[in-house]
């Protein structure tokens, strides 16, 4: 048994035992999240993606890590990438610096990094205006699931999420245009702006279209 072996287990061990800290409620509380952000730097990918983890538990708690986690959006390896980022979804306003960093994971070219950047950046509380790029983009061109994040997020986004939208209503993909319109619907009188073209899309050949600018059109006039 070599001894870089044995120090790559203690190393982990000592990992483990933190992360079990955090998640019952050690008392040394700060100085465990210095343990597990100096940790975010070790060389073994391991121990990396154990610290990530682990500072995930404490939540907003863990402001003090939000530099080191989002230097590791960065990280080589796949699983801290994407630890660091669900890590930072949950520390709400403490993540506002990260958002950036945020955003540009959802450009990351392992298709679960960005699917994970997308919903920490709808988890974070409030949502912010900032991230709406982001959500635009996943409509157009994202997944099923990509697109359903996308879809809460800019619900909740509201009224601010309107101008994108009345945008996307002229995209050259009908299924792109019936998701802005149930979006559109989905905010309600406030997206009031949008019956113009949602009454020009009744019009349309393409039922899916019909129906959505129909659905839409209904829950606006719906009373508050």
């Amino acid at each position: 048994m070599s001894p870089d072996w044995l120090t790559r287990r203690r190393r982990l061990d000592a990992i483990m035992r933190l992360q079990a800290s955090a998640t019952l409620g050690d008392p040394a509380r700060e100085e465990t999240m210095r343990l597990l952000v100096e940790a975010l730097a070790d060389p073994d990918d391991e121990v990396r993606e154990q610290a990530a983890a682990a500072l995930g538990e404490f939540g907003p708690e863990a402001a003090v890590a939000v530099p080191a986690l989002m230097q590791a959006i960065y990280d080589d390896d796949m699983i801290v990438r994407r630890r660091a980022i669900r890590a930072l979804g949950g520390m709400g306003e403490a993540a506002e610096d990260a958002i950036p960093a945020l955003v540009a994971a959802t450009e990351d070219p392992i298709p679960g990094v960005a699917l994970q950047a997308l919903a920490s950046l709808a988890d974070l509380t409030p949502l912010s205006v900032s991230a709406l790029p982001a959500f635009l983009s996943a409509l157009w061109t994202g997944d099923v699931r990509a697109r359903a994040v996308a879809t809460v997020a800019l619900v909740r986004l509201g009224p601010a999420a309107v101008p994108s939208l009345l945008s996307t209503l002229v995209h050259p993909a009908p299924d792109v245009r019936a998701k802005a319109a149930n979006i559109l619907g989905k905010i309600g009188p406030t997206a009031a702006d949008a019956k113009p073209l949602l009454e020009k899309m009744l019009g349309e050949k393409d039922e899916m279209l019909r129906l959505a600018a129909g659905e839409a059109l209904r829950q606006m006039d719906e009373p508050s």
